[in-house]
């Protein structure tokens, strides 16, 4: 029976894994593939931008306590990934569904949480679904 359960655990890990997975390197490069695989990655919040991801070079670093810019010699490649418009919009039309439909600010959050992280199955992706859900919740509300 613990080896049943073992096994079905495992099974169900690499499905919630390889749809992450799906999400985000269905359509990378090589290079964009390897930077993946090797964790090489950044995920960035910016909603009036397109959803979209790309190679960068991070060039600097700021010193949190002195505030000062050191330029880096040779910056390694990153790969970036967006949230932008094209993942925000459905969040920002979901949020405004159930506050028409007069969920609960829980339920609602609740909702969005769950629907986010079966879309991306990661923690930003879907912190930021659910930040712009829940803004699109609250000012239906107040109309």
């Amino acid at each position: 029976m613990r080896r049943l359960l073992l096994t079905l655990a495992v099974g169900l890990m690499m499905a919630v894994r390889s749809k992450a997975d799906n999400y985000f390197t269905a359509s990378l490069t090589a290079e964009e593939q390897a930077l993946y695989d090797k964790g090489a990655t950044m995920e960035l919040f910016d909603p009036r931008d397109h959803s979209r991801h790309y190679v960068d070079h991070i060039s600097a670093t700021r010193n949190g306590k002195t505030g000062k810019t050191v330029k880096l010699e040779d910056p390694e490649p990153i790969l970036c990934f967006v949230f932008g418009m094209e993942d925000a919009e459905p969040a920002r039309s979901e949020g405004r569904s159930m506050a028409e439909s007069r969920y609960t600010p829980s339920e609602a959050e609740q909702f969005l949480f769950a629907e986010g992280w079966d879309k991306y199955h990661d923690r930003f992706f879907t912190r930021a679904y659910v930040q712009e859900g829940m803004d699109a919740y609250t000012a239906a509300r107040k109309k």
